[in-house]
Formats: C-alpha cells, sequence, structure tokens
C-alpha cells in the first residue's frame, strides 16, 4: 500500500510539472506566471476529486477484495480487516471519504489512534475545510488526537465514564460515514469489523445534528435529547432507519425487527447481555426461526453474556477464531434486514453510551453482510 501511495505521489507531482510547464510554455494572453500556476493546481485538485468518486462508484465485480462492496450509486459496505499491501480494502475507503470533503468534516470518532487518517483531516484542516472532532476522554491523550489538536483542529471530548463510542464522520451535509469500525490500526488491519458509507444529505442531517449536540452543546448520553429530523430515509429504493442511543430507545426497535423475523436470524457480536434481545431470539426459534450467532470469544466467556442462553434455546452459536477481535454489531433478519451500527447489544449502549445504528432494509445489502457473516463462521 505504500508503494502504491507513493507512486500515486510521483505521477501527481509529474502531472503538475508537465501541465505546469504546458501552461508557462504556452504563451496564454492574460495569465501571469502565478495565475497559471493557480490554475494548474485546480485542474490537479479536479483530478483527485474524480479518482475519489470513481473509487467510489467501483462497482461489486470490480472489487478486488472482498474488503469492498458497492451496493448503489450512494450506498457502499465495507469489512475489515483490510489486507495489507491491496488497494480498495476499508482503510482506503475511509481515506478517499475524508480526502473528498470540500467545505466540513465533522468526526465523532470513539477512538482516534490511526496517524494516517489525522494527516488526512490535517491537511483538510489546512486546505480550508471546517474539521472539527468528538472523542472519548479516555483516548483523548492518543498521538493521532494530539497531532489534530495541534494544528489547530478542535476536539472535543466527553469527560465522564461512559462512552462516546460512536464511530461516525459527516462529510459536507451531504454523505456519512459509519459502523463498526474505530479508527485505529487494530480495527482496520486486525478485527473483524464493517462500516458503511452512504451519500444522503438527509442521512447526514440526522448525524450532524447528534454531532453538535456533543460538539456544540456539550450533550452527552442521557443527556441527548431526542432530534433525529429523517428517522426513515430512501437511499436509491432503499429504506433505512436511524437511530441515536439512549435517546431513542434502540432496543426496543432491534426487538421489533427481530419480532417480526419469519425464517433465520444471524448475529455478530462483539458483547451480547441484552437479556431482551436474547429473549426475542428466543420467541422466535419457538416459531420456528433458525438463529446463528457468533460471538467474540472474550467476552462470551463473561458470566452477563447470552450465548450459552440462546445455545441452551437452540441456536447455533459459534465462536470468532480471529486471534483478535471480532468487533461486529450487527444482525442479519431474512436475508432482507441489516441491524449494524456502534450499537453493542448490551446496557451500556441501551442507557449510558453514545452510540448509533442503522436498520437497512435492502436484500443487496444483506447479501455482503451474510456472505460476511458464512465467512466468519466457518
Amino acid at each position: 500500500m505504500k508503494r502504491r501511495r507513493r507512486l500515486l505521489v510521483l505521477a501527481l507531482v509529474l502531472a503538475f510539472v508537465l501541465v505546469a510547464y504546458g501552461l508557462l510554455g504556452s504563451g496564454r494572453a492574460g495569465l501571469t506566471v502565478p495565475q497559471r500556476l493557480k490554475e494548474t493546481a485546480a485542474t490537479v485538485r479536479q483530478s483527485l476529486s474524480a479518482g475519489a468518486a470513481r473509487l467510489f462508484t467501483r462497482t461489486s465485480s470490480d472489487a478486488r477484495t472482498p474488503g469492498e462492496s458497492t451496493v448503489t450509486p450512494h450506498i457502499a459496505v465495507y469489512f475489515a480487516p483490510a489486507p495489507l499491501e491491496t488497494p480498495g480494502g476499508v482503510d482506503d475507503a475511509l481515506l478517499t471519504f475524508l480526502q473528498g470533503a470540500k467545505k466540513s468534516l465533522f468526526c465523532a470518532f470513539y477512538e482516534l489512534q490511526w496517524n494516517e487518517a489525522a494527516k488526512v483531516l490535517i491537511t483538510q484542516h489546512r486546505a480550508g475545510v471546517a474539521v472539527k472532532i468528538v472523542s472519548d476522554s479516555d483516548y483523548a491523550a492518543r498521538e493521532a488526537v494530539q497531532l489534530c489538536m495541534d494544528a489547530g483542529i478542535p476536539v472535543v471530548v466527553d469527560k465522564r465514564n461512559a462512552f462516546m463510542h460512536n464511530k461516525f464522520c459527516v462529510a459536507d451535509g451531504e454523505r456519512v460515514w459509519t459502523g463498526s469500525t474505530n479508527v485505529t490500526q487494530n480495527c482496520l488491519y486486525r478485527n473483524d469489523n464493517n462500516a458503511l458509507m452512504i451519500a444522503s444529505p438527509q442521512i447526514a442531517a440526522n448525524y450532524s445534528a447528534e454531532f453538535g449536540e456533543m460538539f456544540a452543546d456539550g450533550k452527552f448520553g442521557p443527556r441527548s435529547p431526542k432530534s433525529t429530523a429523517y428517522p426513515v430515509v430512501v437511499v436509491d429504493g432503499i429504506s433505512i432507519e436511524c437511530y441515536f442511543a439512549p435517546e431513542d430507545k434502540v432496543q426496543k426497535e432491534i426487538v421489533s425487527e427481530i419480532d417480526a423475523a419469519g425464517e433465520n436470524v444471524d448475529v455478530m457480536a462483539f458483547s451480547f447481555t441484552a437479556d431482551d434481545i436474547a429473549e426475542a431470539l428466543a420467541r422466535r426459534m419457538d416459531k420456528g426461526v433458525k438463529v446463528r450467532a457468533l460471538f467474540e470469544t472474550r467476552n462470551a466467556s463473561s458470566q452477563y453474556s447470552d450465548d450459552d442462553f440462546l445455545a441452551r434455546q437452540g441456536a447455533q452459536v459459534v465462536m470468532d477464531r480471529n486471534s483478535n477481535t471480532m468487533h461486529n454489531k450487527v444482525i442479519i433478519i431474512d436475508g432482507e434486514t441489516v441491524i449494524t451500527g456502534s450499537y453493542n447489544f448490551s446496557k451500556a449502549a441501551e442507557k449510558d453510551n453514545d452510540e448509533n445504528a442503522l436498520i437497512v432494509h435492502s436484500p443487496e445489502v444483506a447479501k455482503r453482510y451474510t456472505q460476511q457473516f458464512e465467512r466468519l463462521i466457518k
């Protein structure tokens, strides 16, 4: 990956020189040398933006790794870990998302530890993009966070015991990056995770409002007001429900979806201590619904985990085989609906933390998540 990026930088420098030379030698009337160089820089920036757009709109048939999957023109799904030295993974997608912003980047990152992302945020800030960050106070001393602060990027932390657990960013009030993937080397290159990129001004408005409550108003956790302007949004014909915890009572929405399951439910859970959700799954199993659950091994050993309960009710329960961490928080229902986000299936997520969750009603999106589930459960 580093080699590919070095080659890209060299190619861009060469392109800049060639274009600049052409402009300087063309003798175009009325343009001074500084004006020509400014025009050249704009041309190069435009080329970079076009390249970013092409990366996002690459179709699934063009994907070079299982980490990337563009579902529709405005929805993309990515899975971690990203293959090292291979382009097109979740790491490249995140950097492209950040680089593509022209006006603003509002990022709520529980843990910002990946310096590559921090460097892009700093570059964008220096280019005039309004970059703002909310993070959890437990990770305020991370080098990447400090680099951003030293560069003048405003950073707000929650200053409380519960977590600001979101992993989302809003670009230009038009695009949203979210999911389970922290902006860390572990989450990008070692742990099992998922991320979505959705281009929708309405969903962006929801996430921007949530960001503003934390960044501008200092309202975290139970103090956060219920203020989602567009709780249900249709993107490319796909219905997406948008929720934030604790104000939107996410657990009730999850239970409602499970209660409607007719055939099967697949679960990928980093943490699963939510008894109400476990009991909803048990009710569906009593009606013949097949339940499979993949658990992060070390959390499943907790006395509060519901893995043993689900197994006793007839669920197929499997412990993950990743030597690092299975960090997903995903429920797939009937191959048609996906529940995902930062929201762990736990009391802390429901009552105390700042979290977000999406309920995506789409067989196409569900197919991508089911394929990832099958890869991980084997």
